[in-house]
Parts: C-alpha cells; structure tokens; sequence
C-alpha cells in the first residue's frame, strides 16, 4: 500500500483519522500501533515478522544496555544487538550480492542459494532508526524507553516506515507522548500531502517516460543530446519522486501531531556536492554523520584520516541505497568530488567563487552521477558516460532514442525545472507548506488539497501503479 493509492486515500487513512480524532487518550497509541503494523502487513504479508524483530531487538537491547553497570558489559550487549540488527538487514539485502561476487571468483554457484530472498520494503530505513535509538541509548544521549506501545508506535508508525525520513526517537518522543491534534496540525499536514502528492504524480511520474525510454534504448542508439537528457530527467523525476514522498510522510505525521524534520532543502539550488547533501535526504547524511563519521574520527586526526573517513562513509552511503556495484560507484563518486572541493577550499580563483559559476560546476556533476544510480550495471553506465562526453560524434544530438516524447512529460519538465529545482527565493511549493501562513493562505491550501487529490487520482487510475523509486531500498 502507498500513500498514493485509492485504497490508502480512501480506506486506510480516513480509518486512520478516525481513530486519531476520536479515540479516548488512552487508546490512541495502541490503535495507532495496530494501524501501523496493519498498513506494513497490507504492503509486506508476512515479513511484518521482520519489522517486529526488530522493535523487539531495540527495545529489549536498549533496555538491557541502560540497566548495565559495568562498561565491558554494556559495549557487549550494545555490540550483539547491532550485530543482530545489522546481520538481518545483511541476509536480507546483501548475501546474494556477496554470493554472485564470490562465484565470480571462485567458479561456485553459491547464489543460487540466496536467489529467492526478497528484500522487505523499508528494511533499510526502519534498521537504521533502530541502531540510531540503541546507539544514542548507549552513549547516554536518551534514557531507555520503558513504555513498550509508546515505542513500538513509534519505530512502526507507518507515515515513515517504508520510505523514511528516518527519524530518531529523541526528535519525536514529546510529540508521541502527547500528540497535538489540532485543525491547524491537520491543516497545515493536508497541505503538504497534497503537495507531496503532486509532486509525484504529477512531476515524478510525468517525467518518468523520458528517461525510462532512454536508458531502455540500445547503447549504440544514445547520443550526447539524449544522454544528457536521461541523466537530468532521471535527476528531476527522483528527486520529484523521493522529496514528494518526504513531503507526505510529514505531511501524514503532521496531521497526527507528529512533527518530523524536514529531509529535503532544495538540492538542486547547491552551488558544490558536499552542499548538495546537506541539502539531499539530510536524514540519511546527518545519520552517515553521526553514526559513522564522527566515531570513526570525522575531520579531527589530520587530512590524510578525514579523506579516508569520507570515502568510507561515501562507500556506505552507496551500498545502503543498493546491493550493486553501480550504487558504490555512485556513492564514491559523491566522495571522490566531496574530497575534491575539501582539497580546493581556498585555493579556487576568486572569479569561481561567484554564485553562479560554482552552480556551472556543480550542476553538471550532479547529473553525471545519475547514470550510476539508475542503470542497471556498470556497462550501461559507462555507456551512457561516453555518450555524454562524446559532443562530435555522429548522431550526437539525435533524439531517437527518446522518441516519442509526450507532451504531458514535456509539460510535467518544464513545470518542474521552473516551479522546484531553479534556484530561488521563494517557491510556489514553499509558499503552500510554510509555517506562517494567514487566513486567506490557509484557504487556499485547502482548495490546493481538494483540486490535489482530484487530479492525482483521475492521473493515477489513467496511467496506472508507479511505485515509489525509493521504496527498493
């Protein structure tokens, strides 16, 4: 079940609101929790068994390691509930891809073992928001959780469950404690649900033919026009799918009472990659950050550890999002250009410092990443890499391979490049989802969220399912 779809807009959350509204105090985290697990049941059958273990590792482990005296056993007990959490999400999301990497080397046929496993939605978010509650436990950051349902409805609560943000237990615990359901938290989560809602059905899923024909077409048809508009298309349809997504999710938590942080900040308005991903699922980097970056040193032993540190963590990075070597790629691609712009600090020509010759740079860059997140091996990539550097090669701003293109895709770009992506200083999307909006704005929030869900209903029942990009990591 996704938060697009007819049978959540019309059965599951006004179900869910219900309860929310109506429901005695008392009563309000257990329904909420009962939802939860409902809704990752509707999206996963039995594998919500997986979901529940791992609440049940968090909790327990958590628990255990705040009741430790002694600073052996705690690190002993800390270190077996990671390793239990960790080695589920490795069976799951990466044996097979250690298995088909050893029989590449060894001539067995270990893979054929672990083919069948499938990867459970949402895995790789809801793992990383129970190592972030363990961890900060251990460092004393927070306290051990004593109410079962008051946990459990949070690391399950299903606007985040599937497709993040990830969110930390200290961010959100006062607004589970005591939710504040109110018309203007109802309000104001409409409005950016609705928000969300457009962005991917209309954007993500209007722009979605061009680079799915592209990258569909035979190497040898794709030229340099047409690989350049696969990478940025691609570029615009993810992050349309995947902020849109992030839209949602806090705008559903927010009409709960439960405010999330915010996991996207105009990325495409960056002016270098390492601005890029403080402004790119800042859930993930901020957790990369503090999870595993600061503890293996950060940037305090020297240049020398602080590179090193960044490319681990990069490498991380990729591998989270996918058990291929076209996601590590990806990720040390992002590493290698944040070691880069580390390296140049201060020795940039002042004529580059200049705000838009920095977006010059850094525009072009972010696009020839994209290959590497979405072909399916490291050969389409390069593929694709050689086109987009082969300017006077015959047929090189041909666009056949693109063909044909509808107008509806053109019409969902252009709206996209010129309402979203474009630096500037205020959006239409930020004015519909700010904080300090008057009457008149509130108003016309609520006709954006009837017109919304009218429109994205009549688009999806005419062009059919399309899931989520992020919901495969």
């Amino acid at each position: 079940m996704v938060f697009s779809a007819s049978n959540f807009l019309f059965f599951f959350l006004p179900i869910a609101l219900a309860i929310a509204l109506f429901a005695k105090p008392s009563a309000f985290r257990p329904s909420l929790l009962v939802l939860s697990l409902a809704f990752y049941y509707w999206s996963s059958g039995s594998y919500v068994i997986i979901l529940i273990a791992d609440v049940v590792i968090a909790y327990f482990g958590a628990l255990a390691v705040d009741l430790c005296k002694s600073a052996r056993l705690r690190n002993a007990v800390v270190g077996a509930a990671i390793v239990l959490l960790v080695g589920i999400l490795v069976f799951f999301k990466y044996l097979n891809f250690i298995a088909v990497n050893v029989d590449l080397t060894s001539g067995s046929n270990l893979s054929a073992t672990f083919a069948g496993i499938i990867l459970p939605i949402g895995i790789s978010f809801f793992t990383f928001q129970a190592l972030s509650y363990l961890i900060d436990v251990y460092r004393r950051e927070i306290p051990a959780e004593r109410n079962v349902v008051l946990f459990s409805t949070y690391f399950t609560f299903f606007p985040h469950l599937i497709a993040g943000p990830i969110v930390r237990f200290r961010d959100v615990v006062d607004d589970f404690r005591a939710p504040r359901i109110s018309l203007e938290n109802f309000s104001t989560g409409a409005t950016r649900f609705a928000h969300g809602l457009m962005k991917k059905v209309i954007i993500a899923d209007g722009i979605a033919p061009i680079p799915d024909a592209i990258f569909a077409a035979p190497h040898d048809t794709i030229g340099f026009a047409t690989a350049w508009l696969a990478a940025a298309t691609y570029g615009i349809q993810l992050y349309f799918d995947f902020s849109g997504y992030s839209d949602m999710a806090i705008g559903l938590a927010r009409m709960f009472g439960i405010r999330f942080a915010e996991n996207f900040e105009r990325p495409y308005a960056s002016r270098s990659i390492t601005e890029f991903w403080r402004r790119w699922h800042i859930s993930l980097s901020s957790w990369f950050r503090d999870y595993l970056y600061i503890p293996l040193g950060g940037s305090r032993h020297g240049r020398i550890a602080t590179y090193r540190n960044l490319l681990i963590v990069f490498a991380v990075t990729g591998l989270w999002h996918g058990a291929s070597w076209t996601f590590f790629c990806w990720g040390m691609f992002h590493g290698l250009f944040i070691l880069v712009e580390r390296v140049a600090t201060g020795t940039w020509p002042k004529v580059l410092e200049k705000g838009w010759l920095r977006y010059a740079y850094f525009l072009p860059v972010v696009m020839l990443s994209w290959p590497l997140f979405r072909a399916t091996s490291l050969e389409q990539a390069m593929s694709l890499w050689k086109a987009m550097a082969s300017p006077v090669a015959a047929g090189a701003f041909s666009l056949d391979a693109a063909a044909p293109i509808a107008t509806t895709s053109l019409i969902a770009l252009v709206a996209g490049a010129a309402i979203y992506v474009l630096p500037g200083r205020l959006s239409f999307g930020q004015l519909l989802t700010s904080e300090t909006r008057g009457d008149k704005l509130y108003v016309a929030g609520a006709c954006y969220t009837v017109v919304a869900l009218m429109v994205c209903q009549v688009l999806a029942l005419s062009g059919g399912y399309t899931p989520f990009l992020y919901f495969q990591f």
